[in-house]
């Protein structure tokens, strides 16, 4: 169907004079061309009719003095290519009430509250525009059929350049806006936002508000160069950005208040003021694989009862703490980076909670620093190379788990007044100062941990309130491993693994003041075996099929060695093993004495054992893994390598995955290939769960060909262990107490709670403390009654 051509000019003759005559006489569906000029008057759309610049855009101007430029009273009309001006301080350029109105690379500006206003049922379809107001907003939308802007361009805006209001909706594509002095965009009421690929640049106030029950779907808005915050969202209704970008803002990044639950994913937020990421008033949502970096004041700060849950978070360069939760805020944090912070690089005060898995933490004055009555959990925390403190708790609740600390500039994890301390499975290594400091005034736990390297003592003891230090290692400190400095009872040291410490371990009745002075670290060397490790093994209580085992292993060894000697070549062999059962039942001192016995042998070069766990293996981002374990595995060359728990590593425990588990899993296959003549790695754990381990890379069980079962220790074998304990320490056990240790043995259930051996010098520690008790009471004491125990001193509920 062809379609009617009116000509609008300013030459007499040649067609109509107005636009607006031209519409009048025009029929549905024409086109209407309109000649270069400016045309002064109110345009009334009163029918479906196309209005179009004849010499292209800019060369047609309709100009309203008072009221509204161009309003559409119609279903439907078109303008392509001209500028739409109202003078009026009071009316928009552009009203469309009803119908839908497309404005194609069109030049539109007002002097009033705003430049294009769509309300009722009005749509507008606005592609290739630009928009002025020096005085008001760019375009607001109030009807639910709003419409579309795309590749438009808002320009030194009066207030706000897209303001979308009571149910008002909008879709907005490839925008941009310049020098707003108010939001780049607005959205209040029930207002709904689509918005993609579009950049807000140095708006006054914050680039992206979203206020009461609007809300907003943005891909790849980008707010920057602004005075105020990136992005205030403080809604109730739906929030979501992804991809999205905050940069050089005066104020906060993203700033989340009034209750708004966003989801940010894949956000970035940079060289900001004051805070990167602010969530306040009890806020909460989803932020997932988002980074906050350089920013001149805090990185993320969590306020005000605030519960978000952050997931692959990196935050760096802060000048502020890297994160801070205060304020009784409760946020979740797993996968969390931070980086380069001149203030701790994690902070939790003021009453602030929180819950940590798998947080990495390089650099900053302190790695983890909680106070001011605030309680944390955190759990695979990785801290490296702070310049004071690595983890620091005072009149606050701690609890770490499975993690590393290495190469802290003061203590490495500090316990100071009020504090309340909870350590398990964690690693601390090449600290300044103590490797673990409970100060005075602090409590708690320090268990299955290992505290090496350090520049002072392994674990320092400085408070008299109750702390209990059970199953840890303490080796190749420039102090002692332990130090307690005030003797007392409410101070338990069990189960302690003590080596190549410069002076000796004072803790319990052995207590002392004496400040531990570090030695140069030249003295800090890597203890050298002594005595006849074989023999050490064959003393061991029980283990009989474990002894044969490795014998056997050690004569095949032998006879490799005078075959390789002779010139004749080696027997196969697999010098990987399985160290397969329960804890407590001696497979960290046989790998000890095994590589001993292969030094001896010239089997290995030093035959040192370095012990690692899961938490000294994988890292928690992709390629870290491969790296941590590599620098472990370099560690233990010419010795041996022990994974405790091994299995972990295939199960995904700890929180970081199990593909992470699986990569540290495959580079350990290679590096035993790599280094086959030069290391013995030995993997341990309960039977069943390393059945896992072994099938979990198609290399691994060729590799560990060889599986050595420690069995329960008896009751007998029990006994026997804390009679040695009795001998090593000058005391006696009378028959009688042997004969009830025994049937105590016996009757304790041997599920996974047993610890073998630990539960056996744990009983003996208990008995020479009850004793200790008894005979404090008496009013005499011979010699024969301090190294007697009886069975009075064996708990009775034990």
């Amino acid at each position: 169907m062809s379609q009617n051509v009116i000509m609008v000019t300013q030459t007499p003759g040649h067609g109509y004079r107005r636009i607006g005559d031209a519409v009048a006489g025009a029929p549905e569906g024409a086109l209407i061309v309109v000649g270069p000029g400016r045309y002064a008057e109110n345009l009334d759309l009163s029918k479906a009719v196309t209005i179009t610049a004849e010499d292209g855009a800019g060369t047609v101007t309709v100009f309203a003095r008072t009221g509204v430029a161009v309003a559409l009273n119609a279903a439907s009309a078109a303008l392509s290519g001209i500028t739409a001006v109202s003078a009026d301080a009071d009316n928009p350029a552009v009203f469309v009430a009803r119908g839908q109105l497309s404005l194609t690379e069109c030049t539109l500006e007002a002097a009033g509250w705003s430049t294009v206003f769509a309300s009722g049922e009005g749509t507008i379809l606005m592609r290739g525009c630009e928009v002025r107001n020096g005085t008001g907003a760019g375009v607001v939308v109030t009807s639910p059929h709003g419409g579309v802007l795309e590749s438009c361009r808002f320009d030194a805006m009066g207030t706000s350049a897209v303001v979308v209001a009571d149910d008002g909706t909008l879709l907005m594509r490839a925008c941009t806006v310049d020098k707003a002095a108010g939001n780049g965009i607005c959205l209040n009421g029930r207002g709904r936002l689509t918005v993609e690929d579009t950049t807000i640049r140095a708006s006054a106030k914050p680039a992206v508000a979203v206020e009461q029950q609007a809300a907003i779907t943005a891909k790849r808005l980008t707010a920057s160069d602004g005075d105020g915050i990136g992005f205030y969202l403080a809604s109730t209704g739906e929030v979501t950005l992804e991809d999205c970008v905050a940069e050089r803002v005066g104020g906060e990044g993203v700033f989340v208040a009034e209750g708004c639950k966003p989801a940010l994913s894949g956000c970035r937020v940079r060289a900001t003021g004051t805070r990167g990421v602010h969530f306040a008033a009890r806020s909460g949502g989803f932020v997932t694989d988002c980074e906050v970096s350089d920013v001149d004041g805090i990185g993320v700060h969590v306020t005000e009862r605030s519960a978000p849950e952050f997931d692959q978070l990196a935050i760096s360069g802060c000048t502020g703490a890297g994160l801070k939760v205060t304020d009784a805020a409760d946020p979740f944090f797993r996968r969390l980076r931070v980086r380069g912070s001149d203030g701790a690089a994690v902070e939790v005060d003021g009453g602030g909670r929180g819950t940590m898995e798998n947080v990495e933490i390089d650099g900053g004055r302190a790695g983890l620093r909680v106070a001011g009555g605030s309680r944390l959990s955190a759990s695979g925390l990785s801290v490296r190379n702070t310049t004071g403190t690595g983890v620091e708790v005072t009149e606050a609740t701690l609890s770490l788990a499975d993690s590393a600390i290495d190469g802290a500039g003061g203590d490495g994890v500090h316990a100071g007044p009020g504090a309340t301390l909870s350590v398990l499975r964690c690693r601390v290594h090449r600290s300044a100062g103590a490797g673990c400091r409970l100060g005075e005034g602090a409590s708690g736990t320090v268990t299955e941990s290992e505290f090496s390297d350090g520049g002072s003592d392994g674990i320092t003891l400085e408070t008299g309130e109750a702390v209990r230090v059970a199953s840890c290692t303490v080796r190749d400190n420039r102090g002692s491993g332990v130090r307690q400095l005030r003797p007392g009872t409410a101070i338990e040291v069990l189960d302690l693994i003590t080596a190549g410490n410069a002076k000796p371990d004072a803790y319990g009745t052995s207590a002392s003041v004496e400040a531990a002075e570090p030695v140069p670290p030249a003295a800090a060397e890597r203890p050298k075996p002594a005595g006849d490790p074989l023999a050490e093994l064959q003393n061991l209580v029980g283990l009989a099929g474990v002894k044969r085992e490795v014998t056997s292993l050690i004569n095949l060894n032998k006879m490799a060695k005078r075959r390789q000697d002779a010139g004749l070549s080696a027997p196969p062999m697999a010098r990987h093993l399985v160290f397969a059962g329960a804890p407590g039942t001696g497979k960290t001192t046989v790998a000890r004495l095994y590589g001993q016995v292969l030094a001896q042998l010239g089997v290995l070069r030093e035959g040192h054992l370095v012990e690692v766990a899961r938490a000294d293996l994988v890292a928690q981002i992709i390629g870290g893994t491969a790296i941590k374990t590599t620098e472990a595995f370099t560690t233990a060359l010419g010795g041996v390598l022990f994974v405790d728990e091994a299995y972990t590593l295939s199960s995904g425990q700890g929180g970081s995955g199990p593909d992470f588990g699986r990569e540290a899993i495959d580079t350990l296959v290679k590096l035993m290939e790599d280094h086959r003549e030069d290391v013995v790695v030995i993997a341990a754990g309960y039977s069943t769960e390393m059945q896992a381990f072994l099938s979990a890379n198609p290399g691994m069980e060729s590799r560990f060909s060889r599986t050595i079962e420690f069995a329960n220790y008896t009751a007998d074998e029990l006994v026997t262990i804390v009679r040695s304990q009795c001998a090593k320490h000058d005391y006696h056990l009378e028959d009688a107490a042997a004969e009830a240790l025994r049937e105590h043995f016996e009757a304790i259930p041997k599920d996974g709670t047993f610890g073998n051996g630990r539960t056996a010098r744990r009983v003996f520690e208990r008995m020479t403390d009850r004793q200790a008790s008894r005979l404090a009471e008496s009013p005499s004491v011979t010699a024969a009654d301090l190294t007697l125990l009886t069975v009075e001193d064996l708990e009775p509920s034990a």
